[in-house]
């Protein structure tokens, strides 16, 4: 039950972030339907072609021979994004959300064209992921563990050679009491901080207790 509504609350998070996208971002975003290009038959490859085509303009569809070279460069080069994709990135086109330089096709869809096209597509979608996840940190910083912790005051202790006066001793605390045996129970805070301390002072003897200034 626990890990059930842990992720509803981070698909709460997620959908809260999300909000602050434009619909296009969103759905840039959320665009996971469809099957990877090199799964597709050649009939679903034709289909999103002649859809990519009516997108953009181009009114003269590719004869067999180029559908054939069109097919086998998609699925070459391109393979690994869905068809779903492809399309949206030409919808992108028509909505002049891709720049001006994919706008200019002259009436030809070339293996060039496509790959220029889905280069402005990948460039936008990677830049929102990046903010995405930048936002998603700010919002929801990970939450050490009490190992993390346990590690990190190490480290302090070995570099430095003091034992701190300021920690997350409760933390701290928990992982003594599951890994070391003997770790007293006690429901004090400033006890569990004393505990904590004492332990690493016996760790590391010559290390430095530090205290606060008087």
């Amino acid at each position: 039950m626990a890990g059930i509504t842990q992720m509803l609350m981070r698909q709460l998070a997620d959908s809260s972030i999300l909000k602050r996208f434009s619909n296009t971002e969103r759905s840039l975003l959320q665009n996971t339907e469809g099957k990877k290009v090199y799964d597709c038959t050649d009939s679903e490859i034709k289909q999103m072609l002649a859809y990519c085509c009516l997108m953009v303009g181009i009114d003269r569809p590719p004869g067999d021979d180029k559908k054939a070279v069109l097919i086998s460069f998609l699925r070459k080069y391109h393979g690994a994004l869905t068809n779903k994709q492809v399309a949206q990135a030409f919808e992108l086109v028509a909505a002049g959300e891709l720049g001006s330089e994919v706008q200019e096709h002259y009436n030809n869809v070339s293996p060039m064209y496509i790959s220029s096209v889905i280069r402005a597509y990948m460039h936008k979608l990677n830049g929102l992921k990046n903010r995405y996840e930048s936002r998603k940190r700010i919002e929801n910083p990970p939450k050490s563990s009490p190992e993390a912790y346990y590690r990190r005051l190490i480290k302090i202790i070995e570099e430095y050679n003091v034992v701190p006066v300021f920690w997350a001793w409760d933390e701290v605390y928990e992982y003594l009491k599951v890994e070391v045996k003997g770790t007293p129970v006690t429901s004090s805070a400033e006890e569990k901080k004393e505990i904590v301390r004492k332990h690493f002072c016996e760790k590391y003897p010559n290390a430095m207790l530090q205290a606060l200034n008087k």
